[in-house]
């Protein structure tokens, strides 16, 4: 019988849960599932830049099996690139460093690092939300829908109580208010922030 697989470790969900291919006539050719762990293989040593010696510590993960993860992550993208598939980018064996929720209607993601549930999202205060990663909701279609937040860039961080919420473009982080404590937010890896 085999040993259980260990959750790896990530930092964060990605911006997008999947990508559709644009301007082909290759019309419902198949789908190609990227698994958290293999999306984050390829962010920590292609994005990144980290060797796979870092990027395995990173992940909690011995530095074969990063290499495992992260050629299997590479020939599903070469494939979905090719082949002109569709991408989707859900489950595996993960574990996040906080709990990360998203909202059905506006597609934002959030955490607070003391893992407080939420009851709305602190964007546009949807009750509509799920927690990202434990649900078959992530199965579904919703992550590709063209909604605002799908090109966001980065986050908005609270400097007091680490509310992280999918920066919206056009939207400046300090014009946004905790929805937690009241303050304003930053960008986040702004020098204030601890």
């Amino acid at each position: 019988m085999p040993r259980p697989r260990r959750n790896r470790k990530i930092f964060r969900p990605p911006v997008a849960g999947g990508y559709v291919p644009f301007d082909t006539t290759v019309q419902n050719a198949g789908c190609v599932i990227l698994l958290f762990e293999e999306y984050e293989a390829l962010r920590l040593a292609d994005y990144e830049g980290l060797t796979q010696e870092e990027a395995s510590k990173i992940m909690d993960v011995s530095r074969p099996t990063f290499s495992r993860i992260y050629d299997v992550a590479r020939q599903k993208l070469a494939r979905t690139l090719v082949e002109g598939l569709t991408l989707k980018i859900e489950g595996g064996s993960h574990e996040f460093e906080h709990i990360w929720f998203r909202c059905n209607a506006c597609n934002t993601s959030f955490s607070q690092p003391d893992s407080a549930k939420f009851d709305c999202c602190p964007v546009c205060r949807s009750a509509d939300i799920r927690e990202i990663g434990t649900s078959a909701v992530d199965a579904a279609d919703v992550y590709l829908k063209p909604n605002p937040a799908v090109h966001q860039t980065g986050f908005c961080v609270c400097p007091r109580c680490g509310l992280m919420v999918s920066h919206q473009p056009g939207i400046p982080c300090r014009s946004m208010v905790c929805s937690s404590c009241g303050s304003s937010m930053i960008r986040e890896h702004h020098p204030v922030q601890s």
